[in-house]
């Protein structure tokens, strides 16, 4: 990858200093009277993408309980632990937090479980009290959750119907809505609906994240765990990590009818640190990928490089009233600076830049 760079540069270096003449070149050069000054600096070659903000964890809240859609939320609502999602039939299906979903009636009898103990977890957080949280059903949740259900104004069986909450993780933001009111769902009465993935509304968490888009071509920039700048609207820029990747379709558009296109894939990016994401839902913002560093490498101003033909370059360098040409070795080129190796350049030398 590092001599393919290298190449690349080389390419680009020649297209912009122009390799149709050393000599015409370095007489360009010897006519200004700036310089600059040959440094050890650290190099980082970066891309700039493109990104919007947005929120994390899309999920699709399902019904598992028949009936007619009485209330939803709007878009943008944020649904909060023991807040109603939507009702039915005039009854509440409500929020609680936990990973694992809902997949049977919680009540006096049943066995052991993770959802039982998120269940209990939950009613003790809203102010009810189940015992010792635990996976175990006993006597005292049954109390717990009459209690709860009596709150909602919900006939107090102390068994919690599958559909009556949805786990999900943490509080959600309401982004689209699936049912509309007055529309029914299954048949009469509270049972599960014919089927189990009917959808109701789609939500995300409260977390505000930046999707960024990569074509295929790109995908190799960005990995899980990796390093990134966001420069947000302003200007600020603030440190971010890539939390997830997942491809996305090529575009219908794209290339040539008949041609296969590979599919790209969106990069999930969370800031780190103290910092926070605008509430600009939307907004775009940019992203610096950085694809390779070069640390404490000899480098000279861009603009110092002379193209000699052929893809060579070199430098030339002022001292004590003298002058002389140094063929040098280009590599990565970053922020204005170039890394080159040629025989006799050192630190501190003074090139001339052309400028």
């Amino acid at each position: 990858m590092a001599a393919g760079a290298v190449l690349l540069a080389v390419g680009a270096l020649a297209l912009l200093l122009g390799s149709s003449g050393g000599d015409a070149a370095a007489e360009s050069s010897a006519t200004s009277g700036a310089t600059g000054t040959v440094e050890r600096r650290t190099l980082a070659e970066r891309l700039t993408a493109t990104g919007t903000i947005g929120y994390a964890g899309e999920t699709t809240v399902l019904a598992r309980l028949s009936g007619t859609v009485t209330a939803l939320p709007a878009i943008g609502d944020v649904i909060r632990r023991g807040g109603r999602l939507y009702a039915l039939d005039g009854e509440p299906v409500l929020l609680m937090h936990g990973a694992t979903p809902a997949y049977r009636t919680l009540t006096a009898g049943v066995s052991e479980g993770r959802d039982v103990e998120q269940l209990e977890r939950n009613l003790a957080a809203l102010g009810y009290e189940p015992g010792t949280v635990d996976e175990d059903f006993t006597s005292t949740t049954t109390a717990a959750v009459d209690a709860w259900q009596e709150d909602l104004g919900l006939g107090a069986s102390g068994e919690v119907a599958l559909g009556r909450v949805a786990f999900l993780r943490g509080p959600q933001r309401v982004t689209a809505l699936e049912a509309t009111l007055g529309e029914g769902l299954g048949g009469d009465g509270e049972a599960e609906v014919d089927s189990p993935s009917t959808p109701v509304l789609r939500t995300s968490s409260t977390r505000r994240v930046v999707g960024v888009e990569l074509e295929a071509n790109q995908q190799s920039i960005a990995r899980r765990g990796q390093k990134v700048q966001v420069v947000l609207p302003g200007g600020a820029e603030v440190p971010g990590e890539v939390r997830g990747l997942a491809a996305i379709e090529a575009s219908s558009g794209a290339g040539d009818p008949g041609e296969e296109v590979e599919p790209g894939v969106e990069a999930t990016i969370s800031v780190t640190g103290k910092h926070r994401i605008p509430a600009l839902d939307g907004a775009t913002v940019n992203v610096r990928f950085t694809q390779q560093v070069r640390k404490h490498v000899l480098s000279v101003p861009l603009t110092a490089l002379i193209a000699i033909g052929g893809n060579r370059f070199a430098v030339y360098v002022r001292g004590d009233g003298s002058r002389k040409r140094i063929v040098v070795s280009p590599g990565l080129a970053a922020d204005g600076y170039v890394e080159a190796k040629g025989k006799g350049l050192r630190a501190g030398m003074k090139v001339e830049t052309g400028e």
